[in-house]
């Protein structure tokens, strides 16, 4: 995601990266170190997680897990680990990037929450 931030941002894509595991506040840190990302990187709870995607709790879910957001801050796509969308995920992403950059700001879709709500 570093390289993919690196080419798309002059074009106004942000990537940005949460943990959600129960260690994640210990573990980020030493991940920041490590993997040094080119996007902001933080943490929340799971609960937070599935009431900004607006999903049940009961839902299986794998990861990486991929939300896009247009320019209006509408949720487009959510893509899981388990997904067709990871078989080339680079690709995928690129895709996915490229055709919401060109779309014009007035498209719609899920209406993104705001964190924690």
């Amino acid at each position: 995601m570093s390289a993919i931030q690196k080419d798309y941002g002059p074009r106004g894509f942000q990537t940005l990266g949460s943990c959600f595991n129960d260690l994640a506040p210990q573990l980020l840190p030493d991940f920041l170190a490590r993997f040094r990302p080119a996007f902001p990187v933080g943490y929340t709870s799971r609960e937070t997680v599935y009431n900004y995607l607006q999903q049940p709790t009961t839902l299986p879910f794998s990861v990486p897990m991929y939300v896009f957001i247009d320019k209006k801050g509408m949720i487009r796509a959510q893509h899981m680990g388990s997904d067709e969308f990871f078989k080339d995920e680079e690709k995928s992403t690129r895709a996915m990037i490229e055709s919401l950059l060109k779309e014009p700001v007035t498209k719609g879709g899920k209406k993104a929450p705001a964190p924690g709500h």
